[in-house]
């Protein structure tokens, strides 16, 4: 798929549209980028940003009292660096729910510090604790979130076909990258996206505007054997398809955004 046809998917309806806020919650935080969150060029890494909107979302469940009500997990997100935030910058965090469907919902962060910001905009599907199947938005929810997402309705399906073409590369996960809902964590493939950015000589945030899509399926859990397909290779960009068992459970899109790209 070419780089424009990704960003024709970006219309007003999708999940992984950057829409501004307008009413209702807002939660915001802050925190000192450290030395795991940036790589050896000091800027923050893509997978420590996915890190730090995922840790904002379950801080805002928290406060809002909702956190026992379901297990989330993250079925696509689009996350934008404009600029480069670095290492010790204090980063101004904050997140809020643009859209809603029936079993799901869209969450907008922003990152941002004197040097940059970084746009994330995701795909949030509750699950049930026991069952881990979708489980319906409840009233609670619609009364603290439903004012931010102002009657906005957003749907889950996913979009990115496998890539073709590929180079094959074994991706070992370690037990580090399992999170306590079994599987890789969805922040740990984007350390994919900075090992072959870095191999392909990509331009970092600092010169360039940077963005990831990423669509997450089934989820790959600990001792899978997961073989790494990389298509669509450039400076510019690339594809990554992880799969198990010949199955696909995530594909990540990597690209430079042109003036000419931007929705």
């Amino acid at each position: 798929m070419e780089l424009s046809t990704y960003f024709a998917l970006l219309d007003e309806a999708s999940p992984l549209a950057l829409t501004p806020y307008t009413t209702g919650r807002k939660f915001r935080g802050s925190r000192i980028l450290g030395l795991a969150d940036c790589g050896l060029d000091g800027l923050l890494r893509f997978d420590a940003a996915a890190r730090i909107t995922q840790d904002i979302a379950a801080e805002d469940l928290t406060d809002s009292g909702l956190d026992h009500e379901g297990v989330w997990v993250v079925r696509k997100t689009h996350i934008r660096f404009i600029g480069a935030p670095r290492y010790q910058d204090r980063l101004a965090i904050s997140t809020f729910c643009a859209g809603v469907g029936r079993a799901w919902a869209q969450r907008r962060t922003t990152l941002s510090s004197q040097n940059g910001r970084v746009e994330v905009s995701s795909l949030w599907v509750q699950t049930d604790p026991q069952s881990r199947s979708p489980k319906s938005l409840s009233d609670n929810f619609y009364r603290i979130f439903g004012a931010s997402a102002a009657g906005r309705t957003v749907g889950q399906r996913l979009e990115i076909p496998e890539g073709l073409d590929f180079e094959n590369l074994d991706w070992p996960a370690r037990i580090t990258d399992i999170d306590i809902l079994e599987h890789v964590n969805n922040a740990a493939y984007f350390e994919a996206v900075e090992q072959i950015a870095n191999r392909n000589r990509c331009p970092r945030p600092d010169v360039a505007t940077l963005f990831v899509i990423a669509e997450y399926r089934e989820g790959v859990g600990w001792g899978e054997k997961i073989d790494l397909h990389v298509s669509q290779q450039s400076s510019k960009g690339f594809q990554l398809d992880f799969l198990t068992q010949g199955k696909n459970q995530c594909s990540i899109v990597f690209g430079i955004l042109d003036s000419s790209d931007i929705p």
